[in-house]
């Protein structure tokens, strides 16, 4: 998948076929890092129109409350606008960030109008997302 913004701790894939956008996070990311990336995810989503997003967590390490709760009140609400049809998580290796993770998405879960599925493999994840592309009919949870 091309890269379309990298930094030190995150690089961001863009498929066109599937239209997919791809976080791959690096390791250990701060508060200030993760929430600029997640704009600039927001932002790309947007220009790309996307239909499938994969946030590949595998090195991602744990994600602070305090992070979990800008996700939760801030980003995904602006996520959900965005029309994606599939959210494909790759699990991190790190026990604390799948905690997190999954903290995230129990509150989430109400306000998100599209497909979520948990993946080992990034590859899945791909292949998985990038079918969001191929289908018109509404996704299911």
């Amino acid at each position: 998948m091309p890269v379309i913004y990298r930094t030190s701790y995150l690089l961001l894939h863009h498929e066109p076929v599937g239209n997919t956008l791809e976080t791959e996070w690096q390791d250990f990311v701060n508060s200030d890092q993760l929430r600029v990336s997640l704009t600039e995810v927001l932002r790309q989503a947007r220009h790309y129109r996307i239909r499938g997003y994969i946030a590949n967590n595998t090195l991602l390490r744990a994600i602070r409350p305090a992070d979990q709760d800008w996700i939760n009140e801030q980003w995904f609400p602006e996520f959900a606008k965005l029309g994606v049809q599939r959210l494909a998580i790759v699990l991190s290796q790190d026990g604390l960030n799948r905690m997190g993770v999954d903290a995230i998405m129990q509150r989430a879960t109400a306000h998100v109008p599209f497909d979520t599925q948990h993946f080992a493999s990034a590859d899945e994840a791909r292949r998985w997302a990038a079918g969001a592309a191929s289908t018109s009919q509404p996704a299911t949870r």
